[in-house]
């Protein structure tokens, strides 16, 4: 009985390569394959990799019950953080000496973080409930922001237009109120030409006079 001779191994072609890739994703921001939204998991377990990039919020932010950030109210405190905010860590009063508050915004987003887990990220519902928590905390108080810088900008604008138009008014109205420059008499050369053929004439009549005489 002889012995079967191994295959040759063929060279994975460049097509198959690029097939595999954009099936698994980018390593840097999948887990097995599932799509982290770029976010950074503290541990590959953990229902927290479905959470935005931690970070300490503004201290003129606001919590997901739209309370203040704690130093707002005592500088002592230092602000939360987003996870903080986002997972109902914040405390009553804002008061970091104070009991841990329960508000519907952190229970909705609990929730959320633990069907993504279950379903290893595979929720569009729950996922959406992270993404408008994350939109309502940092991205509508910048936009919030940015159009009240715009309407700031504009208002600026049309104030410093009225004040030109008022200038100028003003301007129109002293040069109407002086008075009109009394026009330069001037006598031009071919004005005095009738006096002097006048003046030939007469000395043509006195010659042919004085020769009569």
């Amino acid at each position: 009985m002889g012995l079967t001779k191994p295959r040759p191994r063929k060279a994975v072609s460049q097509a198959t390569i690029s097939k595999l890739s954009k099936a698994m994703g980018d390593p840097t921001k999948t887990f097995y394959g599932k799509s982290l939204g770029g976010r950074v998991p503290p541990s590959a377990w953990s229902s927290d990799r479905f959470l935005p990039e931690d970070f300490v919020m503004s201290p003129d932010s606001v919590t997901g019950d739209g309370t203040w950030q704690p130093n707002m109210v005592n500088p002592d405190y230092a602000p939360y953080t987003l996870w903080e905010v986002m997972k109902d860590k914040t405390h009553v009063d804002s008061d970091r000496s104070k009991a841990i508050k329960v508000t519907s915004f952190g229970l909705n987003v609990l929730k959320a973080l633990k069907d993504l887990q279950q379903s290893n990220g595979n929720n569009p519902k729950a996922q959406k409930v992270i993404d408008d928590a994350y939109h309502q905390l940092i991205i509508a108080p910048q936009i919030k922001a940015q159009i009240k810088a715009q309407d700031e900008e504009l208002a600026r604008q049309k104030k410093a237009k009225e004040l030109e138009y008022a200038t100028l008014k003003m301007r129109v109205i002293e040069l109407e109120k002086r008075p009109a420059p009394a026009p330069e008499i001037t006598i031009s050369p071919t004005s005095y030409l009738p006096l002097a053929v006048v003046g030939i004439v007469i000395v043509v009549i006195l010659l042919i006079l004085r020769r009569r005489a």
